[in-house]
């Protein structure tokens, strides 16, 4: 049986409310001391008595050895009267001329040896009233006194902790509620660190929620900037407002170009819902060598168009074989590639590489660009986070690229690293274990 399933099993018999708990706590240990000190003074108690008891059965013996030998049997006889409870045994060289049979059990025993007469007496060591009924009293009443005592500081106990889980549930609701401003102090009690955690997850909540309205706000200007130079030229070919060749041609191309770049926003969209959607990833042997030349390859005219040399992996480079998922992992280099191409100036070089770490495979995009600044390093992987707004809306970006390469890399269980240094370029790692995600 599970400790849990004891703990269960037990508490059944504890009382619902944590008043009652910690003064059953309190009063069990009480209880148990005021026992083992019951046990130790009677103990005690027991021994002084019994030696008392002794010590006066020698001084008693002593007489009845001197009565023995001046008045005989008579004497002994008359003796014993004013020795209840007590059992006597008289020898005189070695043959008993005495003998009183005892009422039970004795404890308590001396002999005292007088010449030829040797004389026996045994007792019960009786501890008197105090041992019969003062000491359990006593007890009983300390006892008591403890209950009570331990009923009141229970009552201290279980308010604090009552005002405590008060606060925190009353943040929680609030919480609940929308209310994600709420914090609750945090003390010194056992309930600090339940505090801490839930003032770091409302906080958590917060910044969450602050992202996802800037987010919302982001995509929603996104949004609109393509759709209100659709509609303006589009209106400007209905109108007539475009009169010449020239002005239709140039009119027909922005809205052309607007509705790609519209088009690449809806795509990068789903990409990041497929990704939050955290679905079963179907993994196969992938060779992620020539997922990064088929990555090269189709991105290599966008790169000669703004004069970037754009370089995947040789020919001669052996495959490395993990089981992940291949569209996920093309996915993720063609966003990485592309964010490289935009960062890097006309001159500049992107090389896309696989490697070995162990069993898992490293995808590498190194790009020899504008390079990114420290105090952005943190934000990258944050939707619509842009380092340069203005260069990158010019060059057609969502600023959706990392998060989706996050989420994806998330999916497959890797991890995704970046160096930087600005004006020199930057380098981006993904490291794909070997193995479905668990």
């Amino acid at each position: 049986m599970s400790t849990e399933q004891q703990e269960s099993r037990w508490s059944r018999f504890l009382p619902a409310s944590y008043r009652g708990r910690i003064a059953l706590a309190i009063v069990a240990a009480l209880v148990i001391a005021v026992v083992g000190t019951q046990l130790l003074l009677g103990l005690f108690v027991g021994t002084r008595v019994q030696a008392e008891v002794e010590s006066q059965l020698r001084q008693q013996g002593e007489q009845i050895a001197q009565v023995a030998r001046t008045d005989g049997y008579a004497g002994i006889a008359e003796a014993k009267r004013y020795l209840p409870g007590t059992r006597v045994v008289v020898r005189r060289a070695g043959e008993v001329v005495y003998w009183s049979d005892p009422v039970q059990v004795l404890e308590a025993s001396a002999v005292v040896t007088d010449g030829d007469i040797q004389v026996t007496l045994e007792r019960q060591a009786d501890a008197g009233v105090w041992g019969e009924w003062a000491i359990p009293l006593v007890s009983g009443v300390v006892i008591v006194i403890i209950g009570g005592v331990a009923w009141w500081l229970a009552g201290l106990a279980s308010r604090r902790l009552r005002r405590e889980a008060t606060a925190l549930a009353g943040q929680a609701e609030r919480v609940a509620g929308g209310d994600l401003d709420a914090r609750v102090d945090v003390g010194d009690g056992e309930l600090a660190r339940v505090a801490t955690s839930l003032n770091s997850m409302t906080e958590r909540l917060a910044d969450t929620d602050r992202r996802q309205r800037e987010f919302l706000a982001d995509v929603a200007h996104e949004l609109r900037t393509p759709i209100t130079a659709i509609d303006g030229f589009a209106s400007a070919l209905v109108d007539g407002a475009a009169r010449t060749d020239e002005d239709r041609e140039e009119a027909a191309e922005i809205i052309k170009g607007e509705s790609e770049r519209l088009c690449a926003l809806v795509a990068d969209l789903q990409a990041l819902t497929l990704a939050d959607l955290d679905a079963d990833v179907a993994c196969d042997p992938v060779d992620v060598v020539e997922c990064c030349r088929e990555v090269a390859h189709r991105l290599e005219r966008a790169a000669g168009e703004r004069g970037v040399l754009l370089r995947g992996p040789g020919d001669a480079q052996d495959p490395i074989v993990v089981i992940t998922n291949a569209a996920h992992v093309e996915t993720i280099l063609q966003n990485l590639t592309t964010n490289a191409i935009r960062a890097t100036a006309a001159g500049g070089a992107v090389k896309v590489q696989a490697s070995h770490d162990g069993s898992a495979a490293v995808l590498q995009v190194t790009d020899t660009g504008v390079g990114i600044a420290a105090e952005h390093l943190p934000h990258l992987f944050d939707r619509m986070y842009r380092v340069d707004s203005a260069r990158d809306r010019a060059s057609g970006g969502t600023g959706l690229g990392l998060a989706i390469v996050k989420g994806l890399a998330d999916s497959l269980g890797a991890q995704v690293q970046v160096e930087s240094t600005p004006g020199e370029g930057s380098t981006f790692r993904v490291v794909i274990p070997d193995g479905v995600p668990s």
